[in-house]
């Protein structure tokens, strides 16, 4: 499990919102498994975030 402050909840969910729901698992999945082994702060989680909305975007976590 992955424990999130505010902040950086407010930050994936900022980066989910302009998602459709229907991608919004694939985005926290594609979050989750770029912040495994990661120190958790709010720079790692702005980049997780924005790498796995890129990704959603790009189609290439449906491939995953």
């Amino acid at each position: 499990m992955i424990a999130l402050n505010d902040c950086q909840l407010e930050i994936v969910m900022s980066l989910a919102r302009p998602l459709p729901p229907w991608q919004r698992t694939l985005f926290l999945q594609a979050v989750a498994r770029r912040l495994v082994g990661v120190e958790v702060g709010d720079g790692a989680v702005h980049a997780a975030a924005v790498a796995a909305q890129r990704e959603v975007i790009n189609g290439s976590a449906l491939r995953a």
